[in-house]
């Protein structure tokens, strides 16, 4: 007995050791969860009030001349996500049968239904290398107005040390296609992360384990590293990535995703001190807050171009009030309106006729 007793302290000894080295796992994303935690977590809010008033009253920022837009819930919805095609591949017909919906599963190899990110690429029919990068239509929110990391694993983890694991759960269809997921720091420095490929048909959680990860202690480099004012870092999703050899089928190509999980080991440990260092400097907050600031300007101008190409094109006022109604019944869980135009849809490897003779 005193035997079996030892073993098992020792087990739970080895175990709690290992484990303690990568014991971090966290959804990155997942997409049946996405749009309700847009309008759940409080990031995002609901409407944005500089988008309803007249362009001339309406406040900008001193520094970049453009109106301070927010992201709203309804500009992260799943069917908004883009879907970019490298310089050789985009062309017209490229960029208007590429795009992403959200798909509901009839849940056959789960539990229940469960909602997906379902992606369409129209690929050119040449046999040469092409690529799409499938990504939100805003980059993802890290930071709130006070310098507080958000949208924990509903887009971003925290805390993250050394990654020991990236693991995928992706619908293929039987095309030679491979997958890559690139996630940016907090210094905005972007990896990529090769997952495999699609050559399957039906669900599969392809896994990425780092190959430098070193479990064993002992043989790792150990050092005393600084603390305050060091901030958290973080990962957070930028895209993905579907490469398509030019000796692979051309055409249109569907996959769907349903989330991304992350092993990692942690970067700072939290301990109280004596001291609230942060509570005294406010070091990290302002540096945090001013990233925020770097976040909404960037987003914001996105908006403005947008905005303004929209006011562009013929029907401006039509394809708004369809746009802000598809919204309006999205978030109510409703279905979409048609679209305003139709497309003829283009036969597999056969490109769409030119503008003037459809």
């Amino acid at each position: 007995m005193k035997k079996i007793a030892f073993a098992l302290v020792v087990c739970f000894f080895v175990l709690g050791t290992f484990s303690g080295l990568f014991a971090v796992e966290k959804e990155l994303v997942n997409f049946d969860k996405w749009e309700g935690r847009l309008s759940s977590d409080g990031v995002y809010p609901r409407e944005d009030p500089a988008r309803q008033q007249n362009r001339q009253n309406i406040q900008v920022d001193r520094t970049t001349g453009i109106p301070s837009y927010q992201i709203t819930a309804a500009d992260m919805l799943i069917r908004k996500w883009v879907v970019l095609l490298n310089s050789s591949a985009s062309s017209v017909q490229g960029k208007r049968y590429s795009m992403c919906k959200r798909v509901q599963t009839k849940g056959k190899y789960t539990p229940q239904k469960r909602f997906v990110l379902g992606a369409r690429v129209h690929f050119p029919s040449g046999p040469f290398n092409a690529w799409a990068k499938i990504q939100p239509p805003f980059e993802i929110v890290a930071y709130d107005k006070s310098g507080k990391i958000v949208n924990i694993e509903n887009g971003v983890v925290d805390n993250t040390g050394q990654i020991y694991e990236i693991s995928v759960e992706v619908n293929g269809r039987n095309y030679n296609n491979s997958i890559t997921i690139r996630l940016k720091d907090e210094n905005d420095e972007t990896t990529d992360y090769f997952m495999g490929y699609l050559f399957y048909a039906g669900w599969k959680r392809l896994i990425w384990k780092n190959p430098n990860y070193i479990e064993n202690v002992d043989i790792r480099e150990i050092f005393r590293l600084p603390l305050y004012p060091r901030s958290k870092p973080f990962r957070k999703l930028d895209s993905f990535i579907v490469f398509r050899h030019g000796d692979s089928v051309g055409g249109d190509f569907v996959a769907y995703i349903a989330n991304v999980r992350i092993s990692y080991d942690l970067a700072v440990l939290e301990e109280e001190e004596d001291v609230d260092d942060e509570a005294v400097w406010r070091i990290i907050t302002e540096r945090q807050q001013a990233k925020a600031e770097i976040e909404r300007r960037r987003n914001a101008e996105i908006i403005e171009l947008r905005r303004l190409e929209q006011l562009r094109q013929h029907n401006s006022e039509a394809i708004r009030r369809a746009q802000e109604q598809d919204d309006q019944a999205a978030q109510q869980g409703g279905a979409t309106t048609a679209p305003t135009t139709t497309q003829p849809q283009p036969q597999q490897g056969q490109a769409t006729p030119p503008a003037g003779q459809q």
